[in-house]
């Protein structure tokens, strides 16, 4: 094989893999796991690969030149690992499988945001190299959490992952775990009969986050915004806000979701962790600020935009603002607005936060929808409005309800009521029949009323 690297065969995580590049994924490549090696190490420390990986790696490479040049087309997917039967790998596969054909029985498609915010492969991430090719008889408490006999700390996957991620990501590894080992004795073949290992230990949750927003500096929050010409994200936070819906599911509305009650302007939509109906209601307050935000932009979106954009402009240069490209209105080219992102909208965020209340601030977007609950839970809510408002589990009796009445937007705007009552009560303590009507209709309603003022 001569003593030059393969492309692309790495040593990672106890085996030998085949990783390919994002633009290689695009054409159907995925990784690909081979052997652990054998005992002799190479210059690195690795355990050499044997000659079949090694060809198999070289094949590899060979077939994406291949595509690369154009002279062959793009393979199916390889991303699947072939793991043998029986073992953990193995059950994980057909537990996927399971998984999707009981939401398509009921008929339920998962968006690609619902699939990206699946647990199950990101948790495999963390069981898949350790566990993968094992069988699950083997498998000890031990492999999770033991004490190194030498430096008498714990080791094991528990500890790597809270060292290396957070308490959350364990909690989250763990109970997929416990669920795969489920399916494991609902399967036969696998673990019948016996305790799983998982369970020796307790797998507590993290302490949940306490922060909390005060109305008054959510309205702040809006107005440095808006005074900044973050236009979007000012209406984007103004809509979180009422809506109390998480910022993933804010920043995706569209138009063609709004609808209207007698109260005033709402959103139908499915929230990308859950999937359940939800009512986006909102209040005059909020229904104003994105009216505005939608008239300043000067266009009609169509049913499927998203609503929320950002501001645009021209990059910052590196060289500062007496540099030779003149600082934000310097050289390059201009960046056009374009709907946020995940990654662009905490951003934002974060630039807004640190100029309304200084960069010691560090309250998140998302701890609106805790502070929404706060106040309604302030204000005399009940569970049952609750949950209808954040469409999760809060409610026990939630299974009834999304089964004879999965959108119930009269019990969300008695939530509406509540959290209003609620914010006057925790402000006062810290200082001491449906008709519809698409979104665009009212902003040309307002444009109307603007031009016959004049």
């Amino acid at each position: 094989m001569g003593r030059d690297k393969i492309r692309y065969f790495l040593f990672l995580y106890g085996r030998w893999r085949w990783r390919p590049t994002k633009a290689m994924r695009a054409h159907g490549f995925g990784l690909v796991t081979m052997g652990r090696g054998g005992p002799d190490t190479d210059a690195e420390g690795n355990p050499k690969p044997s000659v079949e990986d090694q060809q198999r790696a070289i094949e590899l490479n060979r077939a994406w030149d291949q595509v690369r040049s154009g002279h062959a087309s793009a393979p199916a997917r390889t991303t699947l690992v072939r793991y043998p039967d029986g073992s953990v790998g193995h059950a994980y596969q057909r537990a996927m499988e399971l998984r999707k054909a009981e939401r398509l029985a009921k008929g339920i498609t998962w968006t690609p945001r619902q699939e990206k915010r699946d647990s199950w492969p990101r948790a495999w991430k963390w069981l898949g190299p350790r566990f993968g090719d094992c069988d699950p008889k083997t498998i000890q408490p031990e492999h999770f959490l033991r004490i190194d006999p030498v430096t008498g700390k714990a080791t094991g996957l528990v500890p790597e992952i809270e060292s290396k991620v957070s308490v959350t990501e364990r909690h989250m590894v763990i109970k997929v775990w416990r669920a795969l080992w489920n399916r494991m004795q609902a399967m036969h073949g696998y673990c019948d009969g016996l305790t799983d290992p998982g369970k020796a230990f307790a797998n507590s949750a993290p302490d949940p986050r306490q922060e909390i927003w005060m109305r008054h500096e959510v309205l702040t929050l809006v107005q440095v915004a808006w005074r900044n010409k973050f236009y979007g994200l000012a209406a984007c936070m103004a809509v979180a806000w009422d809506s109390m819906l998480s910022p993933i599911d804010a920043q995706t509305i569209t138009a063609g979701q709004a609808d209207r009650d007698r109260v005033g302007l709402f959103f139908r939509l499915d929230r990308a962790k859950t999937g359940r109906a939800a009512a986006a209601t909102l209040s005059q307050w909020s229904t104003a600020i994105l009216v505005a935000y939608l008239d300043q932009m000067g266009v009609d979106l169509l049913d499927a935009t998203p609503l929320f954009w950002t501001r645009g402009g021209r990059p910052v240069s590196r060289k500062g603002k007496t540099g030779q490209w003149g600082g934000d209105h310097g050289g390059g080219r201009h960046i056009a607005p374009r709907p946020y992102t995940k990654d662009r909208l905490e951003k934002d965020f974060a630039r807004v936060r640190a100029l309304a209340f200084g960069k010691n601030e560090w309250r998140q977007l998302g701890d609106m929808r805790r502070s929404g609950a706060v106040e309604g839970d302030a204000g005399g809510g009940s569970i049952t409005d609750q949950s209808n408002k954040m469409a999760n589990t809060v409610s026990a009796s939630n299974r009834l309800r999304k089964t004879y009445n999965p959108v119930n937007v009269a019990s969300v705007r008695r939530f509406d009521e509540a959290r209003a009552i609620g914010a006057e009560r925790l402000e006062q303590r810290a200082a001491e029949s449906v008709m519809t009507a698409p979104l665009m209709t009212l902003l040309e309603l307002q444009r109307k009323r603007r031009e016959g003022g004049k």
